[in-house]
């Protein structure tokens, strides 16, 4: 339990350190993984088919990052 609560700081605070760093793609994923980390903890507790949506959608973000970079930086 706390290790999900751990891993929800942890992204949301090196999102914000790679905004400080202007690295926006990566702290665009960081913020949607921990957004969409959030969510999923509320659509737990609340039961509440609609978090569980908006999740998803703020996860997809993450992956959309990840291939964007993959992308960018070893696909060239």
């Amino acid at each position: 339990m706390i290790s999900r609560y751990f891993v929800i700081a942890l992204a949301l605070g090196v999102g914000v350190m790679q905004a400080i760093n202007h690295a926006w793609v990566e702290a665009i994923g960081l913020f949607g993984l921990g957004a969409g980390l959030i969510l999923l903890r509320l659509a737990q507790l609340r039961a509440q088919p609609l978090f569980r949506k908006a999740a998803w959608l703020c996860l997809a973000l993450p992956v959309a990052a990840m291939l964007f970079l993959l992308r960018r930086d070893f696909l060239r």
